[in-house]
């Protein structure tokens, strides 16, 4: 495999974090894939992206942020047998 070959990964993200004005201690998660050239992005780079997502997800769902997020889990990997 190429370093510019484009890899599927598995991923699944938990955050924790608070939500609205009275900063109520939430969980929120989800998992999915994502194809990225290992050799153009890091896990690092990855993790924000998600994290962003589910921050917009929230908003999204809710009409609030969801602030100071923590991350309880995270894991990423390929997504093959």
């Amino acid at each position: 495999m190429s370093d510019r070959t484009a890899v599927e990964y598995h991923w699944i993200i938990t955050l924790t974090g608070t939500l609205g004005p009275e900063r109520t201690q939430v969980t929120v998660g989800d998992r999915g894939t994502v194809t990225h050239i290992p050799a153009n992005t890091t896990r690092a780079q990855i993790c924000d992206e998600l994290v962003a997502s589910i921050k917009d997800a929230v908003l999204a769902r809710t009409g609030m942020l969801l602030e100071e997020p923590n991350i309880v889990c995270f894991q990423l990997e390929p997504n093959q047998l």
